[in-house]
């Protein structure tokens, strides 16, 4: 007699195959569709004179899987992909553990859609696993997503849906990276939203330390992390090749820093003391806006209006806040608890949950008297995904002197820094509008993975956590 087990893996393979097979004839069946009545393309906009508004701006690129977070779809909005009830720590679970993640999301319209997910293993530094993926999932390899809840007495008609992960349909059976996939009409090719998530063994103990810099022009203006990854008990035959770390600095990817080797290996540990190579910018402490109430103007809020397109919030004009313009006149150090560059969504009027929270134009605006020359600028943080989309880019007025910008969000508690993305692909920076400061707060984290010489992929086998001021 088959076991439960088998059982499961059996039938998730066959529902797979069918799967596969659906997908292939609808592909052919589209494609030959596509042969028979091509018809010339057109350009809409040359047509009416109209330009796409900022909110449907051509960044979503379907059929484009990144190994990151990311939305393809222009109508999904607000995805919030965190530990249960901990919406603001990092989606890091332990392997065969209890704690879950959950995944909220809203699909703009007033029809609910089918969707569903699957996950996929990656190596340490994000590229495909060769795993297949029985290898790395019990249970189904695909689910749907049933949790959904219509939006309720709100001007923008949307759908929220909700999925808590692992579960008894899927999981994960091995550590390492992942990423969660969303699509739509049962299409694996049809995505909706990607999501990356850590599973963790803990197998290593991480000793994180926090350091001023020993560079003395870095001393007021980074923050070093040295750490120690000790492994009794566990076998580690070549650390130089079998180990890679990972240190983030608010649960970031985009700054990470990685392919770190031991300064010095002693019995059962590494030790990563560097004075240069863990360096991070201190940053600033992030600006922030709320749009919890939208009956009166809050602390960051200069007005509201109303009109047909919907509800339009002004925040308060912003400023540069470092001492690199104008010989330091701007310079800003703030210091008050933030969120590290995320958000909660929620409204104070009525004291309901985050369902009937509306969405709003919230309006920026960052008076310059030039405008950068090399580059643009961005409004950054959870709001974006940690990306400089094109939604979020700045606009320079030389009539007001200032740049301006204007987001689609929901109505909630925000975060929010100004970045300047240089021409020529150069990193990030935020330092020439946000400034510097060594007493900034920030999380940071080490990840630490292991690739045997004789296996197939990257295990986490050690996470540490640790706060520059606690």
């Amino acid at each position: 007699m088959l076991c439960r087990y088998t059982k499961k893996r059996i039938l998730a393979l066959i529902l797979n195959k069918i799967s596969a097979g659906m997908n292939f004839l609808y592909r052919f069946t589209t494609a030959l569709l596509l042969l028979l009545c091509q018809t010339p393309a057109y350009n809409l906009a040359a047509q009416t004179g109209e330009t796409w508004p900022d909110s449907t701006y051509n960044y979503y690129v379907p059929d484009l899987l990144q190994y990151q977070d990311a939305v393809y779809n222009p109508e999904v909005k607000t995805v919030i992909f965190a530990p249960q009830n901990r919406p603001l720590a990092a989606p890091v679970i332990t392997l065969n553990g209890k704690d879950q993640l959950e995944l909220v999301f809203d699909v703009l319209g007033a029809n609910a859609q089918n969707y569903s997910y699957t996950i996929e293993q990656c190596t340490w530094n994000w590229q495909p696993s060769v795993l297949d993926p029985f290898d790395y999932i019990d249970g189904f390899t695909r689910d749907d997503i049933t949790n959904y809840r219509y939006a309720f007495n709100t001007y923008q008609s949307y759908v929220q849906y909700r999925l808590l992960f692992p579960n008894n349909s899927m999981r994960p059976t091995k550590s390492g990276n992942y990423l969660l996939k969303v699509y739509a009409n049962d299409n694996p090719d049809d995505l909706l939203l990607t999501r990356r998530f850590m599973v963790s063994e803990n197998q290593l103990t991480v000793m994180p330390v926090l350091l001023t810099s020993g560079i003395t022009q870095y001393f007021n203006t980074h923050q070093r992390i040295n750490f120690t990854v000790g492994y009794n008990g566990f076998q580690v035959n070549n650390a130089l090749e079998e180990i890679k770390v990972a240190v983030l600095q608010n649960n970031r990817w985009d700054n990470a820093i990685t392919n770190l080797q031991p300064v010095f290996i002693r019995r059962n540990e590494l030790v990563y003391n560097y004075i240069d190579q863990t360096l991070f910018e201190a940053g600033n402490e992030f600006r922030f806006f709320d749009t919890r109430t939208l009956r009166m103007n809050t602390e960051r809020v200069r007005n509201i209006t109303r009109d047909s397109t919907g509800c339009h919030v002004y925040l308060a004009p912003d400023a540069p806040r470092s001492p690199e313009l104008d010989n330091g006149r701007f310079m800003v150090r703030l210091n008050y608890v933030d969120m590290n560059g995320k958000f909660q969504i929620g409204i104070t009027d009525w004291g309901f949950t985050n369902l009937d929270a509306d969405y709003t134009w919230v309006h920026f605006e960052l008076p310059m008297e030039k405008p950068i020359p090399d580059g643009n600028i961005y409004i950054f943080g959870a709001l974006s995904d940690w990306n400089t989309l094109p939604q979020f880019q700045m606009h320079y007025n030389p009539k007001t002197k200032s740049y301006r910008g204007a987001a689609y969000l929901k109505q909630g508690l925000y975060d929010y820094q100004y970045v300047i993305k240089r021409d020529g692909g150069a990193p990030l920076t935020s330092s020439l509008l946000e400034g510097n400061f060594i007493s900034t707060e920030n999380d940071y984290s080490i990840l630490v993975y292991f690739h045997a010489f004789n296996s197939r992929y990257d295990r986490l086998v050690g996470y540490s956590y640790i706060n520059s001021r606690r």
